[in-house]
């Protein structure tokens, strides 16, 4: 599993390098079309604007798929982030699977201090929850993402409105391997993201309800800012 893992890293990573390229031509031939035409220009000044965007917009994925992919070269394990933020890049990374499902996220991001934990660890974490929350609402829904501190923790909960477990599958989630997605799950995620949480002094927690929705909480030590 760890060479898979690895594997589709690698892949990932080159997947996205892959995409500056043609992106870069496109850039390049834009501000090359707006030069000849002058002022002509003007009169699709929305249309290059909407262009613009858009790989502006493809530039940003790019860039959070490489952070996930190749943490070493992005960010390392001592860094104190804002988890606010932090939120916001894994929402870019996972919009096309929200919107897809019919889901709104909620935010709710309060000023808090820094945590002390691995970008890409983090990331990994919450795409995770994000994921298992667009699974869990196939008739989509608000999701709520909400970050606070308390005193020398810092709390980020993400709480659905999907179908609910009950206790006996609540009781197993965060055992290696359990997966209730069948074919489409390796039972790791959730195992993994406890790891992942513990490593940096965290916990991570879940209620859930059939038929009301789950609710996951991590919970964070603050970085002291003295």
């Amino acid at each position: 599993m760890s060479e898979k893992l690895a594997a589709v890293g690698e892949i990932t990573a080159s997947v996205a390098h892959e995409i500056n390229n043609p992106v870069a031509v496109i850039r390049g031939n834009l501000d090359l079309a707006r030069n000849e035409l002058g002022a002509a220009a003007d009169l699709v000044h929305e249309e290059f604007r909407l262009i613009d965007d858009q790989v502006y917009r493809i530039g940003v994925i790019v860039s959070k798929l490489l952070q996930f992919a190749r943490p070493e070269e992005f960010s390392g394990a001592a860094d104190a982030l804002d988890p606010g933020e932090v939120v916001r890049d894994c929402l870019v990374l996972t919009r096309h699977q929200l919107e897809g499902a019919g889901i709104t996220p909620q935010l709710a991001l309060e000023p808090t201090p820094a945590v002390r934990i691995s970008r890409t660890e983090l990331q990994q974490v919450i795409v995770n929850l994000l994921l298992n929350a667009a699974h869990a609402m196939p008739d989509g829904g608000t999701l709520t993402i909400a970050v606070s501190g308390a005193g020398d923790t810092v709390h980020l909960v993400i709480q659905d409105e999907g179908v609910g477990m009950p206790p006996e599958v609540l009781a197993r989630i965060f055992d290696p391997f359990y997966t209730t997605k069948l074919a489409r799950g390796t039972g790791l995620g959730l195992s993994i993201s406890q790891q992942l949480v513990s490593q940096a002094g965290g916990q991570i927690s879940a209620s859930s309800e059939p038929g009301k929705g789950s609710r996951f909480e991590i919970s964070l030590p603050a970085v002291d800012p003295a």
